[in-house]
This record gives C-alpha cells, sequence and structure tokens, in this order.
C-alpha cells in the first residue's frame, strides 16, 4: 500500500492519483481523482487529521469528483458560488458548505454518505457584492446512496431568485432505518407564484423532512418516492404531490402546520397519512394500488376547502380517524379488502362555494363501518350527506345538525348495509323528489335502519318530507317531526312519514302545520302520514298531530254558512265587519262585528281585529292597550292622562250654567238639531266619523265609541264596563246636578230670602227675566231629552248580550265580558224602569199638567210642547219613540246592510210623519226639521257606498243645515 501523502498546504486545484492523503488545516476548492480500473487501484483518500477549512479565494466554486473523504469536519470560506460534487464517497464525515451568490447552483451526484452529515446553505451575495441575480438557482441532488445515519440537509435562503429544486433517484441501505433529508426554504420576495418549484422524484429513503417558510406559495412536487416517514412541516406550497410507487411498504408520510394553496394530491399504493393543521384549498388521495396492511390515517385539525379521499385497495390495520377538521364538502370512496373503519368527528363545515355544485359530505364504502358524530351543516344547494353506491356497510350518524339544505339533509341509497341515525336535528332542508330530511332506500330487505331521538323540523318534499325509508327492518323511536308548511308544487302528496318494509316506530310525535289534517294510512308493510289541506267547503283548526303514537285530528269541518269562505284549503277568509274565532271545540264560529271594531275588508279568520283591538268580537285591547273616550280604537296605555279625569268631571257644571242662563224659548232649535248630531254617529262608516261632527256629538251624548274621532283620549287602563260607568257620569252628573239645584232654589224660595243686588248684579239681571226656579225647572227638563239618547244607548249597549256558542253568553259590544255577571240584573232591571216608559210617562205628565196655574208645570209643559202646534203637544213623546228606535236598530242590528236599510226606511217614515202633522209652531222650526231629516236619510243612502267623490257629501248637508239654521235664528222668535 502507498504511504500517505500530504496535499501541498496552499493547493487550491489538485488532481490526486490513487493513494492516501491526509490534511491538516486546509481543504483545496477543486479537487479531481484520477484512477484506474485496473487491479489493485482505488479512489483517492482523503484523511482529515483537523477540522480543515475549504478555501474558495481563488476558485469561486467547490468542485470534487472522484475523491473518498474519512473522517473530515470541514466549513467553507465566503466567496464560494457553486458547489458541485460528483462521485464523491464520505465517510463518518461533519460537512458544512455555503453558497453564497446572487444565483448560487448546487449538484450533487452520485455520492455515497456513509454515517455522514453534510448541511449545504444558499444564501445571497453580502451588500458589498456586485453580483445580481441573471438566472434561475439550481439545487440537484440525484442518484446518491446514504448508509446508516448519514443525514443530507438542504437550505435555501435566497430572495428574489427563481429557483428549481430537484432530489432525484436517491436510495439508501435497507438496513439502515436512521438516514434523512432534509429540505429547508426560507422566505422569497417579489416572486410570482410558481417561480419557485422543488421535485422530489423516484427516491427510495427512510425518511424525508421539507421545513419550508416562505410569503410566495412554491410548488412541491413528490413523485414515486418511497419513504418510511415524508414529514413536511411549517410549509407553505402551491402545489404538492406526492406519488408513491415500488414495493407497498408500511409508509408514513407527516404534514403539519402546512399551507397549500391550489392542490395537494397523494397517489400511493399504501402509505399512512398523518395529516395535522395544515390549511390545504384542494387536497386528493387516492390510493389503488395497495396491497399491504398499514395504519389507518389520521387526519385532524386541519382545514380544506375540498377533500378528496378514495382508498380501492389494500387493508387497514387500525381505523381512519378524521377529528376536528374544517372543511367546505369531502367525497370519501372505500372499497378494500378488509372491512375498514372510518371515524369522522367535530367536523366544522363552512359551506358551499360557487365553483362546484356538490354535497356537504358524499360517501361511497363497500365492507365498512363509518361514524359520523358531532358536526354541524348549513346551506348546501346540493344536499347535506348523500351516501350511494354502498354495499354491506355499516353507518352511525350522531349528533349532527343540518339545516337549510336543498336535494335532502341525508340521503341513501344502499344495500344489504345497517344504518342508525341518532340524537340528530335535522331542520329546514328540502328536496325536490323525495326525503326533505331522510330519504333511505335499498332493494334488499337484508338491513336495519333506526332512526332515533331525532327532531325532524320545517322540511320539505313533495314526498315524505320528512322520513322516507324503503325497504329493510325499520325502527323509528324517541322522533319529534314538526311541519311548518307544504311545497308549492302540483305533484306534491302531502306526505310527511312513508315507511315501506318491517317497521316499528315507539314514541314518535308529529305535528303538521296550521290548518293541515293528519291523514294515516296504516298497513302491515307500510306506513303513511301525510298532513293534508283541506277540501274547498270544509276546514280545520289547529294542526293534525300523533302525539304518544295516538293520531289526532283526522278529519275536516263543514264551513260555517256566513261570515267566512274556506277555499282550496287555504286559510278560511273572514268577510268583511266579521269577526271569526274558535269555540271550544276547536270548530270555527263567526258573528258580525261591533261597528269600528274589525276589518271592513276580506281577511283571514284570526285577523279580524283593527285598532289594537283582541279577544273574543274584537271587545278587548292588546297588551299595552286600552280603551278610551271619542274612539273605538284602543289606545296605548303609557299616552293615557289622568288630567282628563278633571275636564269629565266639569263638563256637567258646563251643561248646568249653560240650561240655567241661556233662553229655551220654543225648542225647536235645540230639538232638531240635538237630534241630527245625536243620530248621525250611528249612520256613518266608522271611517267617516274622524271629523268635528262626533265631537261635536259627543256634546249632547255620552263621550264613548259611538263614533270614532282622531281626538280620542284615554284617562288610564280601563275595560267595557268601567269606560261606560265612566260615560254616564256626564249625563247622570247633569241630572243630578239640575235636580240639587232645582231643591235648592225652591227651598231658597220657600225661605223667602232675597239676593242683595249690588253685590251679584248680572244675576239679578238675569233673575229679573226669569226666576231661579223656573230655570232650574226648565234646565232640568231640558238637560233629561238631551241626554236621553246617550242614556239608552249606554243601557242598551251594556244590555245586549249574544250567544258566540251554546250556552256562552258575552256583551255584543265587549266580547270579552260575559253576561252573567251579578251587576247585570239589577242594572237592567232599574234601566228598564226609569228609561223604557219614558215617552209614555210624557203623556202622563203632560196630561197631569193640562191647565195648571202653577209656574212649575207651565215651565214644564213649555219645554215639552211650547214649539209645538195645539193639535201636535204630544209630539215630544214622539221624539223620544224616535230616539229609542234608532238606538234599538243601532244596538241590535249587527249586519250593516240590514242596519242601514233599517236606519234608511225608519228615518224616511220621521220624515213623512214630519210633513204629513207639520208639528212645529213656526215655519222656521217645521223647515229646520226638514232640513235635519232629509240630510239624516241622504246619509243611510250613502252609507256603505261612498266613494272619494262623494267624500265631502256630508260637509256639504251640514253646511246648508247651519246656514238654514242661521236663517232660523233671525226670523225666528224664542219664548221667555
Amino acid at each position: 500500500m502507498n504511504p500517505c501523502r500530504s496535499i501541498p498546504h496552499n493547493s487550491t486545484n489538485v488532481c490526486l492519483s490513487s493513494g492516501q492523503y491526509n490534511i491538516r488545516d486546509r481543504m483545496p476548492s477543486q479537487i479531481r481523482g484520477w484512477w484506474s480500473n485496473g487491479f489493485g487501484t482505488q479512489i483517492p483518500r482523503i484523511t482529515c487529521l483537523n477540522a480543515p477549512k475549504i478555501s474558495c479565494d481563488v476558485q469561486p466554486s467547490i468542485f470534487w469528483k472522484l475523491v473518498d473523504i474519512d473522517r473530515c469536519s470541514m466549513v467553507r470560506s465566503p466567496n464560494c458560488r457553486e458547489v458541485t460534487l460528483r462521485s464523491v464517497r464520505m465517510y463518518e464525515s461533519r460537512i458544512t458548505i455555503r453558497a453564497q451568490d446572487a444565483s448560487p447552483n448546487s449538484t450533487f451526484s452520485d455520492c455515497l454518505f456513509n454515517h455522514t452529515t453534510v448541511s449545504l446553505l444558499h444564501t445571497p451575495p453580502s451588500e458589498s457584492s456586485t453580483s445580481t441575480a441573471i438566472a434561475s438557482s439550481l439545487f440537484l441532488f440525484t442518484s446518491n446512496h446514504l448508509m446508516g445515519s448519514s443525514a443530507f440537509s438542504f437550505s435555501d435562503n435566497t430572495t428574489d431568485v427563481r429557483s428549481h429544486h430537484a432530489i432525484m433517484n436517491n436510495t439508501h441501505d435497507p438496513s439502515s432505518k436512521l438516514s434523512r433529508l432534509t429540505i429547508q426554504w426560507s422566505d422569497a420576495q417579489d416572486l410570482k407564484r410558481n417561480e419557485r418549484h422543488i421535485i422530489v422524484k423516484n427516491n427510495t429513503l427512510p425518511q424525508l423532512n421539507i421545513h419550508l417558510v416562505t410569503m410566495e406559495i412554491p410548488d412541491l412536487r413528490l413523485t414515486g418516492n418511497t419513504f418510511t416517514l415524508c414529514r413536511i412541516d411549517y410549509n407553505s406550497f402551491s402545489t404538492i404531490v406526492v406519488t408513491k410507487s415500488g414495493s407497498p411498504v408500511n409508509a408514513s408520510i407527516l404534514m403539519h402546520h402546512n399551507r397549500v394553496g391550489v392542490l395537494a394530491a397523494v397517489d400511493s399504493n399504501g402509505v399512512t397519512l398523518l395529516l395535522h393543521h395544515n390549511d390545504i384549498r384542494a387536497f386528493n388521495l387516492i390510493e389503488s394500488k395497495g396491497y399491504e396492511t398499514r395504519r389507518g390515517d389520521v387526519i385532524s385539525d386541519n382545514k380544506f376547502v375540498f377533500f378528496t379521499y378514495v382508498i380501492t385497495q389494500g387493508k387497514l390495520s387500525t381505523p381512519v380517524k378524521f377529528d376536528r377538521n374544517i372543511m367546505s364538502s369531502a367525497r370519501i370512496i372505500l372499497n378494500m379488502d378488509l372491512v375498514p373503519m372510518l371515524l369522522m368527528q367535530d367536523t366544522i363545515w363552512t359551506g358551499p362555494i360557487k365553483e362546484t355544485n356538490t354535497p356537504a359530505l358524499h360517501l361511497q364504502m363497500m365492507y365498512g363501518f363509518f361514524l359520523l358524530r358531532n358536526t354541524s351543516i348549513h346551506g348546501y344547494s346540493e344536499g347535506g350527506i348523500k351516501v350511494s353506491s354502498t354495499t354491506k356497510a355499516a353507518i352511525l350518524i350522531d349528533t349532527v345538525s343540518i339545516s337549510n339544505c336543498g336535494r335532502g339533509a341525508i340521503s341513501m341509497t344502499v344495500e344489504n348495509s345497517n344504518i342508525d341515525i341518532k340524537s340528530s336535528t335535522l331542520y329546514n332542508n328540502t328536496s325536490p323528489t323525495v326525503g326533505g330530511a331522510i330519504s333511505i332506500s335499498t332493494s334488499t330487505t337484508e338491513q336495519t335502519v333506526v332512526i332515533r331521538d331525532c327532531r325532524l323540523i320545517h322540511n320539505r318534499s313533495p314526498h315524505g318530507s320528512a322520513l322516507s325509508i324503503s325497504g329493510g327492518d325499520i325502527q323509528v323511536e324517541n322522533v319529534d317531526i314538526i311541519v311548518e308548511d307544504d311545497v308549492d308544487n302540483p305533484l306534491n302528496d302531502h306526505s310527511v312519514l312513508y315507511l315501506y318494509g318491517k317497521y316499528d316506530h315507539e314514541n314518535v310525535s308529529l305535528s303538521c302545520a296550521e290548518e293541515r289534517y293528519l291523514a294515516s294510512s296504516n298497513a302491515s308493510s307500510s306506513l303513511v302520514w301525510s298532513c293534508r289541506p283541506c277540501a274547498s267547503g270544509t276546514y280545520f283548526l289547529g294542526r293534525g298531530e300523533v302525539v304518544g303514537d295516538v293520531e289526532k285530528g283526522n278529519e275536516c269541518t263543514r264551513c260555517p254558512e256566513k261570515g267566512v269562505e274556506c277555499i282550496d284549503g287555504k286559510t278560511p277568509q273572514a268577510k268583511p265587519n266579521y269577526w271569526c274565532g274558535k269555540n271550544s271545540l276547536q270548530q270555527l264560529i263567526c258573528h258580525n262585528c261591533p261597528s269600528g271594531y274589525c276589518n271592513e275588508t276580506a281577511h283571514l279568520w284570526n285577523s279580524s281585529c283593527i285598532g289594537h283591538r283582541s279577544g273574543e268580537l274584537c271587545g278587548g285591547c292588546a297588551d299595552g292597550y286600552t280603551l278610551g273616550f271619542l274612539t273605538s280604537a284602543c289606545l296605548p296605555v303609557d299616552h293615557c292622562r289622568h288630567e282628563w279625569i278633571g275636564l269629565l268631571s266639569i263638563i256637567p257644571f258646563v251643561y248646568v250654567t249653560v240650561l240655567l242662563f241661556l233662553p229655551i224659548g220654543d225648542g225647536s232649535m235645540w230639538k232638531s238639531m240635538s237630534y241630527f248630531v245625536q243620530t248621525v254617529p250611528l249612520l256613518l262608516k266608522q271611517e267617516r266619523q274622524n271629523s268635528i261632527i262626533t265631537m261635536f256629538s259627543s256634546l249632547f251624548t255620552t263621550p264613548t265609541n259611538m263614533g270614532s274621532s282622531l281626538l280620542g283620549f284615554c284617562v288610564g287602563s280601563m275595560h267595557y264596563i268601567e269606560r261606560e260607568l265612566i260615560s254616564l257620569y256626564i249625563p247622570a252628573g247633569t241630572i243630578f246636578l239640575f235636580l240639587f239645584a232645582c231643591l235648592s232654589a225652591l227651598l231658597y224660595h220657600k225661605m223667602g230670602c232675597t239676593i242683595p243686588r249690588r253685590k251679584i248684579m248680572f244675576l239679578t239681571q238675569a233673575l229679573d227675566k226669569r226666576s231661579m226656579l223656573s230655570r232650574c225647572t226648565t234646565g232640568l227638563v231640558a238637560g233629561f231629552l238631551l241626554m236621553y239618547s246617550g242614556l239608552i244607548g249606554s243601557y242598551l249597549k251594556l244590555y245586549f248580550c249574544i250567544e258566540i256558542e251554546p250556552e256562552r253568553w258575552v256583551m255584543y259590544n265587549a266580547g270579552t265580558e260575559r253576561c252573567d255577571q251579578w251587576w247585570r240584573t239589577p242594572f237592567v232591571s232599574v234601566a228598564s224602569i226609569l228609561l223604557l216608559p219614558s215617552p209614555l210617562l210624557l203623556l202622563f205628565i203632560r196630561r197631569r199638567l193640562k191647565g195648571t196655574e202653577r209656574e212649575t208645570g207651565r215651565d214644564v209643559l213649555m219645554v215639552l210642547d211650547g214649539c209645538y202646534r195645539q193639535s201636535t203637544k204630544y209630539w215630544e213623546s214622539v221624539y223620544m219613540v224616535r230616539r229609542v228606535v234608532i238606538a234599538v236598530a243601532y244596538v241590535f242590528i249587527t249586519d250593516e246592510r240590514w242596519s242601514a236599510t233599517v236606519m234608511r226606511f225608519l228615518l224616511l217614515t220621521a220624515l213623512f210623519l214630519h210633513l204629513v202633522f207639520t208639528p212645529f209652531v213656526t215655519a222656521a222650526g217645521q223647515w229646520l226639521e226638514t232640513i235635519c231629516l232629509l240630510s239624516l236619510c241622504c246619509l243611510t243612502l250613502l252609507n256603505g257606498q261612498l266613494e272619494e267623490r262623494y267624500s265631502h257629501a256630508f260637509l256639504v248637508n251640514s253646511r246648508s243645515v247651519w246656514m238654514r239654521l242661521k236663517q232660523c235664528r233671525s226670523s225666528s222668535r224664542y219664548r221667555s
């Protein structure tokens, strides 16, 4: 053997023959070995005695070829731009080389590494360098062989450089499992997508580690490699393609904390995937050539947009686990020799994207077990979960929520498979064909389908909108079904639950949509529950139900004859001015509504009330509202003012003052005008009463809802009875004040007292014309006549009750008040005795006072018959009868058409009698009464037929009445 030789100390470029060389301080940058293939020759071998450095001071590149390096630990000196190693063998060495250039190039080919660690670093030039990037950076690591615990590490720290890196056809000693190849890539700035490429192809290595940290996404392709472990951590890629072929060994690919912008594809013949905390737009796994048994994949805490997982060959020794992943859509195909297990848990679905029309999860499976647990799917137009082409599988879906999906929430077409869906909620899903919530179809009976502890809410489809199962042994347990509405489809059969096969159900509840009855078809091999609309002429209130497996609401009811129409199963439509409600038997009842309480156009039966009213006959007020005065609508409670009570309390005093000091005369003006103004609100439709006439009429009646006005007010929360009693205070208070005034005046007169003239001059002057006793008497009688219409109206409204259903009577004007209250009997009795006989009482009083000489008697007769001719002195009783008849017609005739007809007849009769008997003494009184009655007759003609062009007719008539009244005042003489 040749003795050891030394390489000159300052050599930079050497050519070595075969032999042994020792180096202490410096390793030449250019080394070429020369050796022959003859017997006994060998490659030159360099042994490092110290830790020499590599100098690139003279030669800017490193080039080693055909040389063995033994036990060397070296680092390069600066200024090396390229590194090339060809056919170099390294033993038990540790070498670090830095290539520093704008576009560094390095090549390692046909080298052998035995228990050797090599680190190569590409870096940009220093600031003082004038080099510029005129070409791409290149790194080639090809046809090398790693033995023992060898490791090769490549790091690229260049910036603004296009690069092309290839690691191809490298191998390792099969007996060594510690060798590894590591690729590290730092940030690259201002580069477009796919200007940096890494190709890892046809390598057979124990372990590959890839660590990329870049702002722009590189292109990574792993093709045709055989790795025991491929570790890809904390990287960003544009595309990563992994292809494994060769011997079907049990290899693994680890990907942690990576970001792949376009595609991550794995095509292998048997490789275990360990994917954790990756962000991948599209992931495709296709394994179609694997024949060896391998461990199942573990894919957890990743984010995918598209996920495709296909295994059609091979065997799994452990389950495939998908845990806590976030994805938009997934397609899974399993067709393996050994029964696989796939567990998919805690998945978060982000919703569909525009590029694709796919369900959230599409599963195809042969001979396996699939578990989907604890997930939520929302808004997929192509469906939530679709299972197709599945045979001899077991599928368990547990604690799943699916909502707002088209083509069904869960759709399955399977054979000889067992299905178990439990503890899931399927809400508001639709299907154009069958099974809006769950559709399971099979051509065989050798399967079990279990649906348990589920809620199926508001799902829709033309057939089996909630549940459609065909074939197999079917068990449905503890399932709640709520149906919101039908699909607007002429082919819709309204079925909700369809079971065909051997079935059993327990504790299943179903609630149909409103106004849909339950139709049931129960045979030995099929069960159909449908929520159907009723035929025209019939209706159904409420919902058809199945409660505790007991069916309820199976029949429609014939539509009432009046007040409502039932057409084509739609919600019954109430006619104008009708109120409809439900009785104790849940049947529809309809009645004419009090004026101003209900909608005056056709409306849904349960939407009758207007003006914030509610309750039976709209007699009550909605929450937060209360009854008021001068309006039929309910007013907000928080707008009520207690100060109005003070105003109401002084009105009787105002009446008493006016009637005491205003000359009554013959009374024709008061009688005609009061009757006219009191009758107008009873003739006008409610919307026409928002005028000054209503307010003015309230001065002569009680301020209740005889009309409706924009001037309505409330004093606090009150019900109908309280409001009417407060309203009666004005007429009753006025009468009692007059009685008190008359009694006081009479007592004063009896005592012979006189009023000091100097202290109350205006009162003395008034009393010179007529005594106080005379004024009290005439005022009391005039006040009673003036208030009579209000009193009789309030009495009749409180008296009027209707039977809204058998043996249940309520007040017509306050449907929330029952008629069996304790106060009604004494009130009606007293009011009937005091009010109804009043016309006859007047006749009796006239007869008793006829020819009297007493001043009080003459005052009473002056008010009762002073304005009438001698032959018609009884006409005040006719006036009162007219008031009673009009009030009775207004209160008791509830149908508006009949009410208008009767009012028209009564007023025409009154006008006719007035023209025939001409009761008034003066012509002015006769003409004023004629005009008033004629105007009232015209109002009855317009009532219910008013158009916009007639909207001012009432005001024109009113103006003519007031002008005539002014003429009458100038030409008439009033009795003092």
